[in-house]
Formats: C-alpha cells, sequence, structure tokens
C-alpha cells in the first residue's frame, strides 16, 4: 500500500496490494506487524491533518498511549495493540484506501474527512464526527465507502 511509502502518491487504483518499506512483497493490510501498521496510522494521521488526541481516540486508545507506541517504533521497541485498537487502525486504513480509490486527485481525498454528507447515517455530519463516535461510526464509514465503490465500479 503506497501509504507505508508516501500517502501522496496514492492515485486511483493503486492503493492495494501493498509493500513494506524497504521490502519487494505485496501484503495485505492484516498481514502488517504492529509498527508497520503504526507508522502507516501516523502517515495517514499528519496527511489528514487530525490531531493526536482525535487521532488515538479513533484507536481506542489515550493520547499519552499514542505517543509513547510512536516513540517505541523510533526506539525500536515492540509494540502491543488489543484486538479492538488492530481492528480499528486496520478500518482506518481501509477508509483511506477507499476514499484514495474514489478520488483521481489528491486534493479531493486530503480533505474529505472533514466534509459534511447528506448520505444516509451521515445526517450532515462528517466522516471524522462519525469516526470518532466509536467503532461503530468507524464502521459505518467504512460500509458506506464499500457501497460507494461497489456501486462505481
Amino acid at each position: 500500500m503506497a501509504l507505508l511509502h508516501d500517502p501522496q502518491r496514492v492515485k486511483k487504483g493503486h492503493s492495494s496490494p501493498g509493500r513494506l518499506p524497504g521490502g519487494s512483497k505485496p501484503v495485505l493490510l492484516e498481514q502488517l506487524e504492529t509498527s508497520d501498521l503504526l507508522r502507516a496510522c501516523e502517515q495517514l494521521r499528519k496527511w489528514w491533518e487530525i490531531d493526536s488526541e482525535t487521532w488515538a481516540g479513533l484507536l481506542g486508545t489515550s493520547r499519552s498511549s499514542w505517543f509513547r507506541w510512536l516513540e517505541a517504533l523510533e526506539t525500536g521497541k515492540a509494540v502491543a495493540l488489543s484486538g479492538d485498537q488492530r481492528a480499528r487502525a486496520l478500518a482506518l486504513l481501509r477508509i483511506f484506501e477507499a476514499v484514495a480509490d474514489l478520488h483521481q486527485e489528491d486534493r479531493d481525498a486530503r480533505p474529505w474527512p472533514l466534509e459534511p454528507l447528506d448520505a444516509p447515517g451521515f445526517a450532515g455530519r462528517t466522516p471524522l464526527e462519525l469516526m470518532t463516535s466509536g467503532f461503530e461510526g468507524l464502521l459505518l464509514v467504512r460500509d458506506y465507502l464499500n457501497y460507494l465503490h461497489d456501486a462505481w465500479t
């Protein structure tokens, strides 16, 4: 997945399968090591310009734990995620993949989480508002994008 390298280079239809940094084998998101999953999450957080406290909430952790995880990555220490935290991280990356696939231009995909939607289940709220409402909100956004993708292809 290009996000593991540079999310701005993701173009429609090129977001998966991905490659690990420095590796040559394609990898499915579910097969990512925790460290690579967290690196991809941090790149996505920066690209979408979401503050660390909100991002930590999306991952089901505290801001201080999020910073401890990032520090552990820099020092080479192992990080353990709960099943829920890993599922949330994977859902966020799947949401990014779907948004990248639906928008040909990065400038259209980048602000997407902050744009109000009148789609069913959104009621004028932004995807970020829905995603921060809990894991069910993450899944609703992911499912909505899957629906759009299926209708589009």
